[in-house]
């Protein structure tokens, strides 16, 4: 076995939580490593990025390019496929907005850009390693272990390790520390299209979410909760990502078929996504990818940080998956930083940053499951929404989950919870007032 590296900071991973963790490390003259196993560029989901994402991006001196490369996205539209309801949310109009805009990135590229950019700061990049484990003297992590691109197992030393392995989550199930969420268990079928219906001018790169037709609810029948949701996100090169993330109910309700047939019987069943895909052609049959939500127990501890996905995965309902790596990548090299600086990596110093990030991915877990369980999706197409409510949800959808004294995002978590969510809709509720 190969032995004798030593840096600050060795990183598992290379997707945007793990380059944008080294980035920021390199930035501040740390000895970073980040060990990413596969080859880049590679395919991902997960497309569409947030507004304050680019708060971070800008830091990392990356939004010139971003710019360059990829289609604005201004705002999102929601629509009900049985109703034939629309209802669409401008970035602008959310609380104290930084960006008015995010952006639509094809991942292959966005996340070599995002390595490259480590690189470039001084992280030392290498791909085709494959780490195996965490290293720990008790409980205090000291580096990894690796197998290099030839095979050749090696030891390498670390003040401090990153856990940035998405859904593998190395350091969680290693510790046998993941839970899976109740009843967020979708399926996602998706592709690539050329020639799908846009909207003009700036909405051009509009996110799209269309809710599942319900085929087999009565006419008249009041609707309940959503059997999934498509996406429909256009790439600046005239492609569009489009996908349906279906719940097991659906799926169920077909057994035996495989992913193109049922990613076509879908789009059958949806008015509105067969509008949007009217004389569009696929560019390769759909795939299928099981999207578990988990929650995992430590986001961190004496000598390691888990950043990303592998700190615990949320339904992709919202887009988070990337905001919340970009996000808390960023400020835990900022934690990593002053932890070293201090001598001192033991998981107290990362508690404030945990906190955080728990913080932030609870508010995303409500609306998710609010959504799942018919209520916010109700509100998201009330014919006469509340300003505040639909300012709060605008900030919410731009991802302004972390906003430190700001009175709309507390009552975000109080007012909009499941319950108080359900009390609106009857109508039991008033919204509150501006902040």
């Amino acid at each position: 076995m190969a032995a004798g590296m030593r840096f600050d900071v060795v990183v598992a991973g290379g997707g945007p939580a793990g380059a944008v963790t080294a980035a920021r490390l390199a930035q501040k003259g740390r000895r970073v490593l980040v060990l990413e196993r596969d080859a880049f560029p590679r395919f991902h989901l997960g497309e569409s990025l947030l507004p304050e994402s680019l708060v971070v991006l800008a830091q990392l001196g990356l939004l010139d390019e971003i710019d360059r490369r990829f289609i604005r996205k201004p705002g999102a539209c929601f629509h009900d496929s049985d109703t034939d309801r629309m209802a669409r949310f401008d970035f602008a109009d959310a609380f104290a907005p930084k960006f008015p805009y995010a952006y639509q990135v094809p991942r292959d590229e966005f996340d070599e850009l995002l390595l490259a950019n480590a690189a470039k700061h001084g992280a030392d990049v290498r791909h085709g390693w494959s780490v195996s484990r965490v290293r720990f003297d008790g409980t205090r992590a000291m580096g990894v272990l690796a197998t290099d691109p030839g095979g050749t197992a090696c030891s390498i030393d670390a003040a401090v390790v990153i856990d940035a392995t998405g859904r593998d989550a190395l350091t969680a199930r290693s510790a046998r520390t993941t839970e899976r969420i109740a009843n967020l268990d979708t399926t996602a079928l998706y592709s690539q299209w050329r020639g799908v219906t846009r909207e003009a001018g700036e909405r051009a790169g509009d996110f799209h979410l269309v809710l599942l037709g319900d085929a087999e609810r009565p006419a008249g029948q009041a609707e309940g909760a959503p059997l999934g949701w498509f996406w429909f996100i256009p790439f600046k090169d005239g492609r569009t990502s489009v996908g349906v993330a279906a719940t097991r109910k659906w799926i169920q309700r077909h057994p035996g078929e495989d992913p193109p047939a049922l990613y076509a019987r879908a789009i059958r069943e949806s008015p509105v996504a067969k509008r949007f895909l009217h004389g569009a052609e696929p560019l390769w049959p759909a795939r299928a990818t099981a999207d578990f939500s988990f929650h995992v127990r430590d986001l961190a501890g004496d000598g390691w940080l888990a950043v990303g996905d592998a700190g615990g995965f949320i339904d992709p309902l919202f887009s988070t998956g990337a905001h919340l790596a970009i996000h808390g990548g960023f400020h835990a090299a900022d934690a990593v930083d002053a932890a070293l600086t201090a001598g001192d990596v033991s998981r107290a110093r990362f508690v404030a940053w945990e906190t955080e990030m728990r913080s932030g991915a609870d508010v995303y877990m409500n609306l998710v499951q609010s959504f799942y369980e018919g209520v916010l999706s109700r509100i998201l197409f009330a014919d006469k929404p509340h300003p505040y409510v639909r300012h709060t949800i605008t900030s919410l959808l731009a991802g302004n989950v972390f906003a430190r004294d700001a009175r709309w995002l507390e009552d975000a978590r109080t007012r909009m919870s499941r319950a108080a969510l359900a009390e609106m809709l009857a109508g039991a509720s008033t919204a509150g007032s501006p902040a």
